[in-house]
């Protein structure tokens, strides 16, 4: 637990930084965006940020200890980087100035629409790894598209907590993404280690965004209510 929490730390601590030093530049605020609303109705709304900040590092963390596990187990002595389907799956990189000036409604958006997307990958590889006796990975798996499912209920009712638009309106579902299907079975452990490894980048990303957007509202706030720095 200790080594997850430094990892967690060492991934996070730059993109702190990042947010700080440009704080000023992260205030850009959609017209209609909600923050106009009452003050208990921000409150909760920070607090449910707070809340999925805290969900999505505990997510990162255990899909990190997955995929070191399963590179471990699965892929002893993979010539890595290579993977199949390694084009077909979105990306989630974004430059700052890009990442920056994403209105409100488009992070969420983004959020939902790829939240979804991953949880169907693995739904996938726990299928996969289902046909195997005594796999250990099935029942991990499982429990990490449980915390995926319950992180995409808080961005769907922070979506519509905060009155924005409809995320299908700004961000058209992905298409369902078939998997594993290669004859070698090589192969398609290098496609659950390649799910995996992308799962963590859009996590990382997921966790600056809150780290965003719980700014943003608190900053909203008066200092009465708000009177210590917001944590991350």
């Amino acid at each position: 637990m200790r080594l997850c929490g430094a990892a967690l730390f060492l991934q996070i601590l730059p993109n702190f930084f990042f947010l700080a030093a440009t704080a000023s530049a992260s205030l850009r605020e959609e017209k209609g965006s909600g923050l106009e609303s009452t003050l208990p109705w921000q409150v909760k709304l920070q607090k449910e940020f707070g809340t999925s900040l805290k969900i999505s590092r505990q997510i990162l963390c255990k899909t990190g200890i997955i995929a070191r596990n399963y590179l471990s187990a699965r892929l002893s002595g993979a010539q890595l980087p290579f993977v199949s389907r390694s084009s077909t799956l979105p990306s989630v990189s974004l430059n700052f100035s890009s990442w920056i000036s994403l209105s409100n409604a488009e992070r969420l958006s983004h959020m939902a629409k790829m939240l979804s997307f991953y949880r169907g990958l693995v739904q996938q590889l726990q299928d996969y790894e289902a046909t195997r006796e005594d796999s250990k990975f099935a029942a991990q798996f499982e429990e990490l598209g449980l915390h995926l499912r319950d992180l995409s209920h808080h961005v769907n009712y922070q979506i519509s907590l905060w009155g924005l638009p409809r995320k299908d309106s700004l961000e058209p579902a992905l298409e369902p993404l078939q998997i594993l299907r290669h004859q070698s079975q090589w192969r398609n452990r290098l496609e659950v280690n390649y799910v995996l490894s992308s799962l963590q980048n859009l996590l990382c990303r997921v966790v600056r965004d809150f780290m965003l957007l719980k700014r943003r509202v608190a900053r909203s706030l008066p200092v009465t209510l708000e009177s210590r720095p917001s944590t991350f």
